[in-house]
């Protein structure tokens, strides 16, 4: 039957009834709307991340050969960390004594492990109370740092750096060390700790480092470094290093039917305020650990002073020179 107003007996036909389309009122009718879909923002952070794996210049595992000007002799490697350039509290004299030694001598070279400068800023939030100790800002700080060791590593003496607490402060203002300061050098570059592989003259040598590793102990102080080369290394490398107590200590010991190295590498800060205000210890510990490593065999030598060390590797050069003098 067909849809309609029935009007009496005289119509013959039904009248239609026509119905109103009905009107919706916005108030806002330009209001933007949300559009989004998973794969669009999928897509997107893909590419972000692509980008951040391109800039970021850290690695955890990298191989260092270096150039040793007499290579049937071992090379010295000083193991220096906790510098804290730009603090009132260094012995920047010692800083400086030290640096002259790896730049100076035939088979000297150098390995940082973290803190380079002391970077204090008002972010630091309850620890910016350390802006009081660095008379120059943080960014001249690490260039003038970075100046020297762009130098040392034109001439072939840094081995890698690796990260600190201290040079990640400036991060907190979006601004990362590492990718701001070290993108020149040509050494390798551990942002969060890693493994360096030395080959000397075919001799390999496994380097774990890190800044920091849990097991930290007043008592026994390389037990964080054992650690380090128990869990990180898995046992298959020769020397494990860390930093950022500001203690100075090595042990050479066996295990495994093989000898290691721990070595926790003291600070270049020795009049520390801080660390004495807070009981961790009343004056950093000095700083100087260098490890020796010979060509052609495994075999390794620790040292607690680079002087000791720089000593004994002239002393070496001088018999070979002098030898070659008598053919």
């Amino acid at each position: 039957m067909s849809e309609g107003l029935y009007t009496g007996p005289t119509e013959d036909t039904l009248r239609p009834v026509v119905k109103k389309e009905e009107v919706i009122y916005e108030a806002h009718p330009d209001k933007k709307r949300q559009t989004y879909s998973f794969d669009e923002a999928l897509d997107y952070f893909q590419k972000g991340k692509e980008i951040a794996d391109h800039f970021e210049i850290g690695q955890r595992e990298a191989t260092w050969i270096p150039r040793a000007e007499f290579p049937d002799l071992p090379i010295a490697l000083l193991l220096a960390s906790d510098i804290h350039f730009g603090s009132i509290r260094v012995d920047y004299e010692m800083l400086k004594q030290h640096l002259d030694i790896v730049e100076n001598t035939p088979n000297f070279f150098i390995a940082t492990n973290g803190d380079h400068a002391d970077m204090f800023n008002a972010a630091n939030g309850k620890i910016a109370t350390g802006m009081t100790e660095d008379p120059l800002p943080p960014q001249i700080q690490a260039r003038t740092f970075m100046e020297k060791f762009i130098e040392l590593d034109r001439k072939s003496k840094v081995a890698v750096m690796s990260h600190g607490n201290h040079d990640d402060f400036g991060f907190v203002g979006g601004q990362d060390f590492y990718d701001s300061f070290l993108g020149e050098m040509s050494c390798p570059i551990f942002t969060t700790g890693g493994i360096l592989n030395v080959m000397v003259e075919g001799q390999l040598y496994r380097i774990v480092m890190n800044h920091t590793y849990w097991g930290k102990s007043k008592l026994n102080v390389t037990n964080a470094a054992k650690r380090l080369i128990e869990y990180e290394g898995g046992g298959d490398v020769d020397i494990g290093w860390v930093g950022h107590t500001h203690q100075s200590s090595y042990e050479h010991f066996e295990r495994g039917m093989k000898d290691i190295i721990a070595v926790v590498s003291g600070t270049y800060k020795i009049d520390d305020y801080y660390a004495a205000k807070k009981g961790i210890g009343g004056r950093g510990q000095r700083p100087g650990i260098c490890v020796m490593l010979w060509p052609g065999e495994r075999r390794m030598q620790a040292f607690k002073d680079v002087e000791v060390a720089h000593d004994y590797l002239k002393a070496l050069i001088f018999l070979k020179e002098e030898k070659g003098k008598c053919k």
